[in-house]
Order: structure tokens, then C-alpha cells, then sequence
């Protein structure tokens, strides 16, 4: 089973409300010259990374303060759409109802908050699947119209 490596930056970035300029600046102020199309092809999440380098790498995460396993995850190339867990979707379930309705206590919003992240990787990596499979069978159909 092959393993993949997908860039986070898109989704670091947006929990510190950071755009790719405002990441380029605070990299140039740390004496990293780094080139926006770096930067831009790093947002992508959908498509696995072919090379990066480790020194950019190492400032976003410092300039980010996250450790390099938030920038880069890697997954295995599973046969399956994943889902979450019944129980853990009903859970979910419940306390998206409680949130609604502004009951929430402390615990349960961080428990949300996880659940939500969870979900969120568990729709990132279907997306991530489900486009790869495009792009196969897409070049599939188009050397056969070739042919």
C-alpha cells in the first residue's frame, strides 16, 4: 500500500486567519526569500506533494508555530470511502443540536470541536480519493480516444 504526503498549510493558515502574503511577509521579515507559487502550491490539498523543501518547510512551521506532522499528513491509499463511527456521528449529532441551542458547557465544545476535525479529515481524505480516481479514469478515457 502506497503512502501519500498532503500539504495542510491551507488549513493551517486559516486557523490563524493568515493569508499566503501575509505567511510570504512574515517569512521574508525571517530571512526566508521564498516564492509566492511555492507558497500557492503548498495550499493545494487535494493532490499529493511530490517534493518539498524541508527548509521552507521548517519556517512555515515556525513562523505557523505548529511541528511539521500539522503542515505535511500522510496517508495510506485506502481501497474505501471512510465514514465515522455510528456512534461517533451520533455523538456528533448531539452536540451539534446542544451548540445550536447554546448549551454547551466548556468540555463539550472541545469535544465538538475534535469531532468536527475528525469529520472534516474523514471528508478531506474521501475528497482526496475520489478526485485521484477521477484523474485515473479521466486519463484513462482520454489515452483511449488517442488510441
Amino acid at each position: 500500500m502506497m503512502v501519500q504526503a498532503f500539504s495542510q498549510l491551507k488549513r493551517v493558515l486559516g486557523e490563524r486567519g493568515m493569508s499566503v502574503p501575509e505567511l510570504r511577509r512574515r517569512l521574508e521579515a525571517q530571512g526566508l526569500s521564498v516564492h509566492s507559487k511555492t507558497l500557492y502550491r503548498l495550499i493545494k490539498d487535494d493532490e499529493p506533494l511530490e517534493r518539498l523543501n524541508l527548509r521552507v518547510a521548517g519556517m512555515i512551521c515556525q513562523v505557523c508555530d505548529v511541528p511539521l506532522s500539522r503542515l505535511i499528513a500522510f496517508e495510506k491509499a485506502a481501497p474505501r470511502i471512510r465514514r465515522l463511527s455510528l456512534a461517533k456521528q451520533q455523538r456528533l449529532d448531539k452536540l451539534m443540536d446542544g451548540n445550536n441551542e447554546g448549551r454547551l458547557t466548556p468540555a463539550q465544545h472541545r469535544e465538538l470541536r475534535g469531532l468536527v476535525r475528525e469529520a472534516e479529515e474523514i471528508a478531506l481524505s474521501n475528497a482526496r480519493k475520489l478526485a485521484g480516481q477521477h484523474r485515473t479514469l479521466s486519463a484513462m478515457h482520454g489515452s483511449e480516444k488517442t488510441s
